[in-house]
Parts: structure tokens; sequence; C-alpha cells
């Protein structure tokens, strides 16, 4: 999985689907909310599937790999960074942020 990009998912309400994320990925909210099920884990003989709700701007970083469900809960817009995407992401808004003479006037979005 060493050649993942970043993947962008404009989902409707309801609309859900499955990707296959490495350890360490980060799942951002730019539009909506959305519940993040899975990686499975085991716990106790038993597999688990972790779900978590995201809101807007929030962001999940997860820790194991496999497969997780995206479940938009209203129509939503998603971003899917793979381990080191993120770090590049930040570059991109920091560069953005230079460029438009922005930087110190307004406090960036966090992203993690």
């Amino acid at each position: 999985m060493k050649d993942r990009q970043m993947m962008r998912l404009a989902l409707g309400k309801g609309d859900a689907r499955r990707v296959l994320v490495e350890a360490g990925t980060t799942v951002l909210v730019l539009e909506g909310s959305a519940n993040v099920r899975g990686p499975l884990q085991w716990l106790a003989e038993t597999p688990v599937a972790p779900e978590q709700r995201l809101g807007l701007e929030q962001v999940l970083t997860l820790e194991g790999g496999g497969w997780i469900d995206l479940m938009a809960a209203e129509a939503a817009e998603l971003l899917v960074l793979p381990p080191q995407g993120l770090q590049v992401w930040r570059r991109v808004a920091r560069g953005l942020e230079r460029l438009m003479g922005n930087e110190g006037r307004k406090k960036p979005l966090v992203l993690g």
C-alpha cells in the first residue's frame, strides 16, 4: 500500500463506501457528518469493528489498517489521507497561506 494517495469522497445521505486503509490513515470530514466503522480488532477472541461519528472538520487517525466503512449520516464530503498524506496536506495549506498573505492573521484549520 506504499503508493496510496489522498482520496476525496462525496457521499449522499445514507450512502456508504468501503475503503482499504493502512495504519496511520487519517479521515477528515470537510462537509456534513459521517460514521467511520472499523478496521476490525480482536477483543477476547471476538472481532469488533469500532465505530465513531465525525462532524464537520473533525479528524480521526486510525491506529490499525484494514477495511473501513464510511457512512454518511447526512450529505458529506470526506478526505482519506494515507499516513504521510497529512504532512503533505499541512505543507500545502501553509504554502497557500503564505501565497495569500494570510500568515499570522487568521488561525489556520488544525488537522489533527
